[in-house]
């Protein structure tokens, strides 16, 4: 089999795997997390594909570094939750879970969780 041929396949091969892993993640993980960063504070909202901005949800943050919860509550009134950034976290993983059992999650690293200079807001999806 001609080099390039081998090469193409394998490619091919890894291409497929990895759309299978997405397909996997997002039968699991249904909803998407928006993040927004101002200064050292996080707003979260949640949406979904088929019901669009979800208002009920129960938001988990957990600081990796540490092991550590640092808000485990529901949306408020206006759909969204704002907690501050844990001043020496590195790493920290969303989880969200609305009221029909559907389940979002994200993990928050590097400037998704320091903001630049100059105080730019700016949403994650």
């Amino acid at each position: 089999m001609n080099w390039t041929l081998r090469v193409a396949t394998l490619f091919f091969i890894a291409l497929l795997a990895g759309c299978a892993h997405i397909e996997k993640y997002n039968k699991e993980y249904p909803l998407t997390i928006n993040t927004q960063l101002t200064w050292n504070h996080i707003t979260i909202r949640v949406n979904s594909g088929e019901k669009g901005q979800i208002t009920e949800a129960q938001v988990t943050v957990i600081d990796d570094d540490i092991n550590r919860v640092v808000i485990d509550e529901p949306l408020n009134n206006e759909g969204y939750v704002r907690f501050r950034v844990p001043s020496l976290a590195t790493r920290l993983t969303v989880t969200v879970i609305d009221s029909d059992g559907d389940k979002g999650r994200k993990i928050l690293f590097g400037n998704e969780l320091r903001e630049n200079e100059g105080g730019k807001v700016r949403w994650y999806y």
